[in-house]
């Protein structure tokens, strides 16, 4: 497993006098939000959004005379079942014409049957596009941090051994026998007035078709990358990211 390094590295392209509040910067957290090492990568972001989906449902929306007699409740609100009742008229006499025309444009949709209850969340989407381009050294400029936050959305190490009873037999029980791979890392993404944490790269894209130097080096690369939220949040995460605080939790409730 990697150590961290003495000195704090920053992986960066040279963005001259850019706001330093459109540059991302990106490292490695634990489940506390403490920093795991001493590695930042910072690109501008062309692209960035927060997305978030709730999950709303009414209990009761099975409830109404439609989903009963759905047939007859579109008849009725199209005006359709007074030719039905025109000709029962003759049988059953006037009183179901103008009980059909009267239930024209009704519904059995109520504020009742249809309120909405929240059933749940999930994780957070954070769409983003990282944006590396080289004035000087594409290596150091667009490669390195490239490539530092792909090995940060790989597993840190996947066993060779697939067989369960195979490591039990060489390493006798333990967690690592029962577990032996490694699970990608935690970051934590500052931008602008927050900083998000703790996510996962669920997604990340390499532009194989990206501009290069005459050596076959990228010199410009649009990274498109889609981080998720470790879990669904609520209010005090909220919080914690305008804090601007990794591994302090809060307990204010607004």
């Amino acid at each position: 497993m990697a150590t961290a390094p003495d000195k704090p590295v920053v992986l960066t392209s040279d963005w001259g006098g850019l706001s330093p509040h459109l540059i991302a910067e990106f490292y490695t957290i634990d489940r506390k939000g403490k920093r795991a090492d001493d590695i930042t990568v910072k690109a501008a972001l062309t692209e960035s959004n927060l997305e978030m989906s709730l999950t709303w449902s009414s209990p009761f929306e099975n409830q109404s005379s439609s989903n009963f007699m759905p047939t007859l409740q579109m008849m009725v609100q199209s005006g359709a079942i007074e030719g039905v009742s025109s000709k029962a008229g003759s049988i059953f006499g006037s009183d179901l014409q103008r009980l059909a025309h009267g239930l024209e444009g009704r519904t059995g949709i109520t504020k009742l049957n249809s309120t909405q209850v929240y059933v749940g969340g999930q994780a957070a989407k954070f769409n983003i596009t990282a944006l590396f381009r080289a004035w000087r050294d594409p290596v150091k400029e667009v490669h390195e941090p490239f490539n530092q936050l792909m090995k940060w959305a790989l597993p840190v190490e996947l066993s060779e051994e697939g067989s369960l009873a195979v490591r039990l037999l060489e390493d006798g029980f333990s967690y690592k026998t029962a577990f032996p791979s490694q699970a990608p890392v935690l970051l934590a993404v500052k931008y602008k007035d927050s900083v998000y944490w703790p996510l996962v790269i669920e997604s990340i894209s390499k532009d194989t078709n990206a501009p290069i130097d005459k050596q076959g080096r990228f010199v410009e690369m649009s990274v498109p990358i889609q981080l998720s939220t470790l879990t669904a949040i609520d209010r005090s995460d909220w919080d914690k990211y305008l804090s601007h605080n990794t591994g302090v939790n809060s307990n204010q409730r607004r």
